[in-house]
């Protein structure tokens, strides 16, 4: 690649980071992002298929870091009790690492989270919801065995735990919440949830 391809990227780049996040996905216009990089339409496509290319290129490299952190911390095999307790107790400490990896990479969650209606993205918190509350009716299918009271919680429930932790963490982000009062509010949402999940099954 020659230095004027890798300049005239990342001219588009900035200039639709800046636009996407001043007037969202939906409003910004190929046009007034090339306007404001100082390239052509013809240019634009010279680096990308479309809108929805150039707002992927900002925001998936991020995300699928985030997506395999949180995959990675997951992955517990229960056959004992002292294995679920080590879940409860792994549970915050996953959210914690999260929620610093959300505010290293501020520019791009920001984005993410305000402006990205209109793409494949706009559904990342409510399908990050979905994904733990899976995960969790699994944890506890896998641990059943070992609890006083084995009778499984019902989904919805789980997704009320599920959408009080990550919101938690996601709506103190945006509302300019420090990332240590974030990881401390966060903290006692998820302690909330395990001394409730704990109460309930006899753990």
């Amino acid at each position: 690649m020659s230095y004027d391809y890798q300049k005239t990227h990342n001219l588009i780049l900035k200039s639709a980071m800046k636009t996407f996040s001043e007037v969202g996905f939906r409003n910004a216009s190929i046009r007034n992002i090339c306007k404001d990089a100082g390239v052509t339409n013809g240019a634009f496509y010279a680096h990308f298929d479309s809108k929805d290319a150039l707002f992927a290129a900002l925001v998936s490299e991020k995300l699928s870091v985030f997506n395999e952190t949180y995959h990675d911390m997951s992955d517990v095999t229960i056959n004992s009790v002292a294995d679920v307790m080590k879940m409860f107790e792994m549970s915050y400490s996953s959210i914690e690492t999260l929620i610093h990896y959300v505010y290293s990479e501020k520019e791009v969650f920001m984005l993410v989270l305000k402006s990205s209606s209109g793409t494949s993205y706009e559904n990342f918190v409510s399908d990050l919801i979905n994904e733990e509350s899976r995960n969790t009716m699994l944890f506890l299918e896998s641990c059943r065995k070992f609890m006083k009271n084995p009778e499984m919680i019902s989904e919805r429930f789980v997704r009320l735990g599920a959408s009080m932790v990550i919101y938690s963490m996601m709506e103190a982000f945006l509302d300019g919440v420090s990332e240590e009062d974030n990881v401390r509010e966060t903290k006692k949402a998820s302690d909330f949830c395990i001394a409730g999940y704990r109460h309930l099954l006899g753990i």
